[in-house]
């Protein structure tokens, strides 16, 4: 059985709970869970069905938090950090390729007895939820892919991610040499505005607290330096459910196609392009994502 646990201690360069967590959106549900070598972060929020919200790559929990206010009248949201992620603490030996981390996620919701009924995932949450999907893993009834991030990454990505074999030779260097200039507001804000997206709409202040520490930055680029992408048409030809492609047509990271072209590839697709949003998309317009999946949900999941 999990076992529910204080908040691990900070290891040398991780975000810190006594200190980086003062202003973290939602803190009040959020709650630690011990299984096998992980320590989970977790916030469960609202009532209804279940639903699991997987962030992308660099994010945290922080970043669903527009959304869950709006969706957790409806639904009861299962929020966490990845691991190498926010407060989750993973073991160093773990490579967290895609299907390690689908299989981390399915044991922790598997010793907790969730099972989801819809998964939202953004970036690489998206091909997370599909892996989770296609191996059987889990069985929603829909699936919501917001700018998915389902081929190598293209344009500003390339400068901002490393080569997977670079990072793989150097990432723990690379996180170091990254802490040393530490992402300030303002270099989030730059970042945020190459995404595509409107800074002045998204939670700057909490993507600087988490790129401020080594650990957070290592774990996002070991996540990518073990991604292989690979195999995602066989895995989006394996999908039976409802899956729902929302993306921006001004995300700069993942090109609004990637989205279309995955939605033609699953038995059951649907592509939504929203206007005048980026690559974070759902923070920059909850309403609009949130209205989307209440609609999605009434269509497919009800």
């Amino acid at each position: 059985m999990p076992v529910c646990t204080d908040p691990p201690s900070a290891r040398a360069g991780d975000p810190d709970w006594t200190v980086d967590a003062a202003r973290l959106p939602n803190r009040e549900v959020s709650a630690f869970w011990r299984v096998g070598s992980f320590v989970w972060h977790v916030q469960r929020k609202g009532s209804g069905p279940k639903l699991l919200l997987l962030h992308g790559t660099g994010a945290g929990t922080h970043s669903w938090a527009p959304l869950i206010e709006l969706l957790a009248p409806h639904f009861e949201t299962i929020n966490l950090d990845l691991p190498g992620h926010g407060f989750t603490r993973t073991p160093s030996s773990f490579r967290p390729s895609l299907s390690n981390i689908s299989v981390a996620v399915r044991d922790l919701l598997k010793e907790l007895e969730l099972s989801p009924e819809m998964i939202a995932g953004h970036s690489a949450g998206a091909a997370i939820a599909l892996q989770l999907t296609a191996s059987r893993a889990l069985d929603p009834k829909l699936l919501i892919s917001i700018n998915g991030a389902l081929k190598p990454f293209d344009g500003i990505m390339r400068s901002v991610a490393p080569m997977p074999a670079k990072v793989a030779s150097f990432g723990g260097i690379a996180a170091r040499l990254v802490a040393r200039n530490p992402m300030r507001e303002r270099r989030v804000r730059n970042l945020v505005q190459q995404l595509g997206s409107d800074p002045d709409r998204v939670d700057v202040a909490s993507y600087s607290t988490l790129l401020r520490r080594r650990g957070h930055i290592q774990g996002a680029l070991q996540m990518m330096a073990h991604w292989d992408l690979t195999p995602i048409a066989s895995i989006c030809r394996r999908i039976e459910q409802p899956v729902v492609f929302i993306a921006g047509d001004a995300d700069k990271a993942v090109p609004p196609i990637v989205s279309e072209q995955a939605a033609g590839q699953v038995q059951n697709g649907t592509y939504l392009e929203l206007e005048q949003l980026g690559h974070l998309a759902h923070e920059e317009a909850p309403d609009l994502v949130a209205s989307t999946i209440r609609e999605a949900w009434a269509r497919y999941g009800a």
